[in-house]
């Protein structure tokens, strides 16, 4: 059995997550907050357990606040198109932030791309072509969200995420 972490058990059932209280406890948000949420529903290989509680940001712009607003205690687990992504059958405790489409613009200035955490690598890929900039090396392949290759350094026809990144943040 891996390590456990000083304050997460290592295994959760749905009836261990004390959403009532935790729910009480979260920021109010225009974003949908739903307890005790299956993430299998949320991930290409389509396994694993509940989120304890799952946000999904609404169109407000004000949603992209909720994460700073969050009690210091509660843990928090963040995923994109979840493609590369394997949840345990004990879920996830805490919040689970799924980015939506408010964290996928992709903006070119000049030679420069800033594209959001949930852009899709494959669209940054296309917005760079048709601007002239070259040398992303991004599979066609494997679709993930800038966020979860930056995280993983992913790579593709030997050139690595950190390869083309100026300043994640």
């Amino acid at each position: 059995m891996p390590p456990q972490h000083p304050k997460i058990p290592w295994v959760f059932r749905a009836d261990d997550f004390p959403d009532e209280g935790l729910l009480e406890r979260l920021p109010h948000t225009r974003g949908k907050l739903i307890p005790n949420e299956p993430l299998a529903d949320q991930t290409w290989f389509r396994i694993g357990g509940p989120a304890e509680v799952l946000f999904q940001a609404g169109r407000c712009e004000r949603s992209r606040l909720f994460p700073r607003r969050l009690p210091a205690d509660v843990p928090v687990t963040v995923i994109g198109l979840a493609s590369n992504l394997l949840v345990r059958d004990g879920g996830v405790p805490g919040v689970v932030i799924r980015l939506g489409p408010q964290f996928a613009q992709i903006r070119i200035d000049g030679g420069s791309i800033t594209a959001g955490a949930g852009a899709i690598d494959l669209n940054v890929a296309r917005a760079a072509q048709a601007s002239g900039i070259a040398g992303l090396g991004i599979s066609k392949r494997h679709s993930r969200t800038v966020g979860g290759g930056l995280r993983m350094n992913a790579g593709a026809y030997g050139r690595e995420f950190k390869d083309s990144s100026v300043r994640p943040k």
